[in-house]
């Protein structure tokens, strides 16, 4: 591609302030998306090429009138999670506008590009005054707050659609009809709690078994009966390992057997003072010592991994001999 050579000039000339300025962004919003670890980022400089495109769609007066020499984009899970982003920035920047989704009039029946941006610049020193001289401080940048499904429908149709050689109306068709698909998506997400109440109930043991485990540890932590340092991160996910180590010890397992293995751990559990129980096990490994304990599981299947520690060894070790010599070897390897 040609392009005149003021372009050229002007471009080098912003480039280094640029990259510095793309340097203090990126550090401050990797370190937000740190601190929200479901958030992603990515960003860019704007290549000479991309922006005489830019100035040649006849919308810029001026070269400082370009905002997005420096763009990225934080991804996001929800629309829900859109706001707490707008106000970080609006803390850690100095915004010059926001144009937010559904703000720029269209159509019902179109599907177009519609993320939330944020220009901003970076915060000034008060005692500089460098408002009309060329900085960091004085060059614009674009942020935009994508869903995750807005980022995959951008990342996959871009280069097909609109770098593309071509201008074929079928696949401008197709680009919006998976836009609109993206955008029932994120309004599904959004109201996934009410929607969710509307779908008719399925008969299912295995979810029935889970969601009962569930409610029963919560139970416990509710009563006071367990510590609450041994409230596992995620409980559903407790839940499920739970009901595989159930489900392969007995793989006709039934409701009725779980509730019968629940009563007795429960049992066990209000007879131990909370002074007592074991800080140095996770609550999966106190789980299993009482499973062990009580002969509710006896033999498991080779394939089956318990993740033994050393410290469970030395909490419940008659339990531990006992099993070992049972036959039983299949034991998280740390070594290895």
């Amino acid at each position: 591609m040609i392009y005149p050579s003021i372009l050229e000039r002007t471009y080098q000339n912003y480039r280094p302030f640029v990259e510095q300025l793309s340097k203090q962004i990126k550090e401050t919003l990797l370190n937000f998306c740190e601190v929200n670890p479901s958030y992603a980022f990515i960003s860019r400089i704007k290549t000479i090429e991309s922006v005489a495109e830019k100035i040649e769609t006849g919308r810029f007066k001026k070269w400082t009138d370009l905002d997005d020499l420096f763009a990225c984009s934080i991804i996001i899970p929800s629309l829900a999670d859109e706001e707490k982003v707008i106000k970080f920035c609006q803390q850690a920047f100095s915004i010059q506008r926001i144009i937010k989704r559904g703000q720029n009039k269209k159509e019902p029946e179109n599907f177009i590009f519609d993320t939330t941006r944020i220009y901003a610049k970076l915060v000034q020193n008060e005692d500089l005054n460098s408002e009309n001289l060329l900085s960091i401080y004085s060059i614009p940048s674009e942020i935009q707050i994508k869903t995750a499904f807005e980022h995959a429908w951008s990342v996959t149709t871009h280069d097909l659609v609109y770098k593309s050689s071509d201008i074929d109306w079928r696949k401008l068709r197709l680009a919006s009809q998976i836009k609109a698909n993206v955008e029932q998506l994120d309004t599904l997400i959004l109201a996934f709690e009410s929607i969710s109440q509307a779908i008719p109930k399925s008969k299912s043991s295995e979810i029935q078994i889970k969601n009962y485990l569930n409610q029963e540890i919560k139970k416990l932590f509710n009563r006071k009966l367990i510590n609450d340092e041994l409230f596992p991160e995620d409980l559903s996910r407790f839940s499920d390992n739970l009901y595989k180590l159930l489900k392969a010890h007995n793989a006709d397992l039934k409701l009725e057997n779980v509730q019968s293995a629940m009563n007795i751990i429960c049992s066990v559990v209000e007879q131990v003072k909370r002074t007592e129980q074991p800080l140095s096990l996770s609550l999966y490994q106190y789980i299993i010592g009482i499973l062990l304990q009580q002969n509710i599981i006896t033999q498991l299947p080779s394939l089956y991994t318990l993740h033994i520690t050393d410290e469970f060894k030395d909490f419940y070790h008659e339990v531990f001999e006992t099993y070992i010599q049972s036959g039983q070897n299949s034991i998280f390897n740390y070594e290895e």
